[in-house]
This record gives structure tokens, C-alpha cells and sequence, in this order.
């Protein structure tokens, strides 16, 4: 028993040492990725960001409301922050050249709008690689060509107060510059909180990457849709198995031109698996006019708990 819980004792150091392992790169001012090491001249240094001050007033000046500036961190020199070399790489030599671009050592400083884009990333990733980046590399957006600079802007930020610097207003306006398809989802006529701007489309996907499909915020959509609707989450007495199995079986969640975002209309929706069953399902099945597509067309006027129900008469979902 002893010998088991050392063993228990010695795996958890390990992954503590391995999870906190990340934080302390991430925590290097001035950290060069593997991938650019190569390419900075070895008589290169660090001169500080106030020598960039006379050249680049404009982006300077931007800087100082940048979520970046004054970033405390534990780099070479103790009590050290984020500045213009952390990105752009030492700058003794650029500063040297005095804005002649003929000079020899100008264009040794990195310009992120030029460069490739996974060499981009990477001067980013050096530090961005934990929690909501921590899925980036295997994220759908990296792995189609999707670069940082696509949607952030660092000295010229679009949304209001710079946190995220987005390109666009919101994280949702920059979203659909690519999704047209969703752009159209959001144009229905249903109640739509995205639409309305009560969230962003961050507010349910990661756009940087998650474990989840879709790189949603969740292991299923059930797990996230039932964050905000908890009302909806199990488990219950009477389940009803499609919703049990996804909300996106019955709901459109980008947007519908139906009642509560639904897929189609009731009772077409439900028709959809319970086909003659119980009820008729045309004009004509009966003479007696008591079809449920004249009267009480919605289903739900009588099987109002549709989503389930602890009910011990809920069988078939009754109120």
C-alpha cells in the first residue's frame, strides 16, 4: 500500500512539473521561438522599446493602451514586461541603420505583416500557448492557414477598448468576414441573442481551438447548450432520446426562421421521426376532422415538456 500511494505521489509531481512547465516559457520576455532563432544576427541586442519611440511615434502611442504594455513577467532581468523586442526581436542593429532602409541592418527586425504566416504565429505562440490557446495548433483555423494577424491587430484594434484586438468591432463581425454561411443564419427572423448582440460567437466557440467539435466550448453540444439552459439538462424520468443525443437534432443554433430557432416548423418537425403514429399525419387519414394538422397544430400545446419530464405520468412528455 505504501509502495502504491509513493508511485501515486511520483506520477502527480510529474504532471504538476509537466503543466507548469508551459507557464514558465510562456513567462520569458524577449523568448525567440526555435523556428526564428536562426535568423537573428548573433552581434544583435536588445536596446529597449523607448529607442522605437522616435520612428514609430504612431505605433507607440497605440501601444500604451495595448493589453500587452506593462505585462509584468520574470524574463532575463528580474521585474521586465512585454515590449516592442518581444515581438519584433532585438533591435540594435534596425536602430542603427537611423531609417535608412538601404542600410545593411534596417530590415533585421521583424515586421509580422510581411513575414510568413506560421512564422507569424510562432513569434505569438511563444507566449500564447496556454489556456485558450492551448488547443491552437491542432485547431481547425491552424490547420487551414488561418494566421493571428487574419484576425487581431495589435497596434490598431477595432473593438471597443482593445482586449481581444480584433480586427472588427466584436468577436462576432470578425467571425462572419469568413462564415458567410452563418452571416445568412444570423439574418433569420428568429429571436437570436448573437444577432441582438446579447453574446458573440465566443461566447460558444473557441475560435482559437477546444476538444469539442466544432471547436465549441464543451465536450458535446448538449454540454454546451445546457450551460445557459440548464433547465433543459437531465437526467430525467421520461427522456425524449434525440434530445438526450443533440440539441442541434431539433434547433438551428446560428439562427431560424421558426419559433425558438427550430430546424422546421411544428408539427413538420416532429413528423419528421413520429411518422403516423398515433396521430394522423394527413388531412385524410379520418373523416371526422380531429387531424392535429387542423386542430392543435403545434405538438407541443399537449406534450408541452418536450425536452423531458420527471412527471410519473410523463410518459409521453404531458405537462
Amino acid at each position: 500500500m505504501r509502495r502504491a500511494l509513493e508511485f501515486l505521489e511520483t506520477g502527480l509531481i510529474a504532471l504538476l512539473a509537466a503543466a507548469l512547465l508551459p507557464c514558465a516559457a510562456t513567462a520569458q520576455s524577449n523568448v525567440e521561438p526555435d523556428s526564428l532563432r536562426a535568423s537573428i544576427p548573433s552581434h544583435a541586442s536588445y536596446v529597449g522599446s523607448e529607442a522605437c519611440q522616435t520612428c514609430h511615434a504612431e505605433e507607440w502611442e497605440s501601444f500604451e493602451h495595448n493589453p500587452h504594455h506593462g505585462t509584468r513577467v520574470d524574463g532575463h532581468e528580474a521585474g521586465t514586461s512585454v515590449g516592442c523586442e518581444s515581438c519584433h526581436g532585438p533591435g540594435s542593429l534596425h536602430t542603427a541603420a537611423e531609417g535608412d532602409e538601404d542600410h545593411p541592418g534596417f530590415h533585421t527586425i521583424r515586421s509580422l505583416k510581411s513575414m510568413k504566416a506560421a512564422d507569424a504565429d510562432a513569434v505569438c505562440v511563444a507566449c500564447h500557448r496556454t489556456s485558450e490557446q492551448f488547443h491552437w495548433s491542432q485547431s481547425v483555423h491552424a490547420r487551414n492557414g488561418v494566421a493571428c494577424r487574419d484576425c487581431h491587430r495589435i497596434h490598431s484594434p477595432q473593438d471597443p477598448g482593445g482586449q481581444a484586438l480584433l480586427a472588427a468591432k466584436d468577436a462576432t463581425m470578425q467571425c462572419i468576414k469568413c462564415h458567410h454561411d452563418k452571416r445568412v443564419d444570423l439574418a433569420h427572423t428568429a429571436h437570436m441573442p448573437v444577432r441582438e448582440g446579447a453574446m458573440t460567437c465566443a461566447d460558444c466557440h473557441n475560435p482559437h481551438g477546444s476538444p469539442g467539435p466544432h471547436m465549441i466550448r464543451g465536450a458535446s453540444n448538449n454540454e454546451l447548450c445546457e450551460s445557459c439552459h440548464m433547465d433543459k439538462r437531465g437526467p430525467m424520468l421520461w427522456e425524449h432520446p434525440p434530445v438526450r443525443e443533440d440539441c442541434v437534432t431539433c434547433h438551428m443554433p446560428h439562427g431560424s426562421n421558426n419559433d425558438r430557432v427550430l430546424a422546421s416548423k411544428k408539427p413538420f418537425l416532429c413528423q419528421r421521426c413520429h411518422i403516423a403514429t398515433r396521430h394522423p399525419s394527413t388531412l385524410y387519414d379520418f373523416p371526422d376532422l380531429v387531424s392535429n394538422r387542423l386542430f392543435n397544430r403545434s405538438c407541443t400545446n399537449c406534450h408541452s415538456q418536450i425536452h423531458g419530464s420527471n412527471h410519473p405520468s410523463g410518459k409521453t412528455f404531458l405537462r
